[in-house]
């Protein structure tokens, strides 16, 4: 009985899920990729300049819209709202995928628009999750907090570049695939443990020392 019960106090501890909320963040950059994915779109599908300019115009509305994802987490658990990003961050970024690849007909270049700001759209529905979980954790600490987890999604593109040469993918269109796949494996395995929970949250001696660790 001892082990389920440290389980469940670990599984509630602030710190963990601050933790996990980092990774979330390190995923919830996407858009920051568009620089490496554009190329291959270019090439592949045989764009201008100015349709490319389009599709990242349609990336920066999708990272930019994000009330809906503040309206509903008003209503909806964090792990909702996180599983509505993954949605969208598969389903944008695979059909993108699919098409680049020739797996389906090409289609118009506004289909792929609607697909990069879908893909992009759901790092709002991450950011969300991982800010509004944390802050409310951590209400003595809303600056640090904000502040690390920010600067984590700031980082997520090079994270996710770095895997990408590490893995050493034959074909670049893979960057696409990987960007579908990648954040959404890491965003479901940590979702039902980002979240508001219970007890203890004024600020201790030791904050400052474990924010400087993480």
């Amino acid at each position: 009985m001892r082990v389920p019960a440290k389980f469940k106090e670990f599984c509630r501890n602030r710190w963990l899920v601050f933790v996990c909320a980092m990774w979330v963040q390190s995923c919830a950059g996407i858009g920051y990729l568009f620089g490496s994915i554009s190329p291959v779109i270019k090439s592949t599908m045989g764009y201008n300049q100015r349709q490319v300019a389009l599709l990242g115009v349609a990336k920066d509305l999708g990272d930019s819209i994000g009330f809906v994802a503040g309206s509903l987490c008003e209503i909806l658990p964090i792990w909702g709202i996180l599983a509505i990003g993954v949605a969208q961050n598969f389903v944008g970024y695979g059909m993108l995928w699919l098409i680049v690849t020739g797996t389906v007909p090409s289609l118009p270049l506004w289909v792929l628009c609607l697909c990069i700001f879908v893909g992009t759209n759901g790092e709002t529905y991450f950011n969300t999750g991982a800010l509004v979980s944390c802050v409310h954790n951590f209400p003595k600490s809303r600056g640090p907090v904000v502040g690390i987890l920010k600067g984590f999604a700031g980082l997520s593109g090079a994270i996710l570049t770095q895997i990408y040469l590490m893995i050493n993918f034959s074909s670049e269109s893979s960057l696409i695939f990987m960007v579908a796949v990648g954040p959404s494996i890491v965003v479901i395995a940590l979702m039902f443990i980002i979240r508001p929970v219970a007890g203890h949250k004024q600020v201790r001696p030791s904050d400052g020392s474990s924010f400087l660790f993480t």
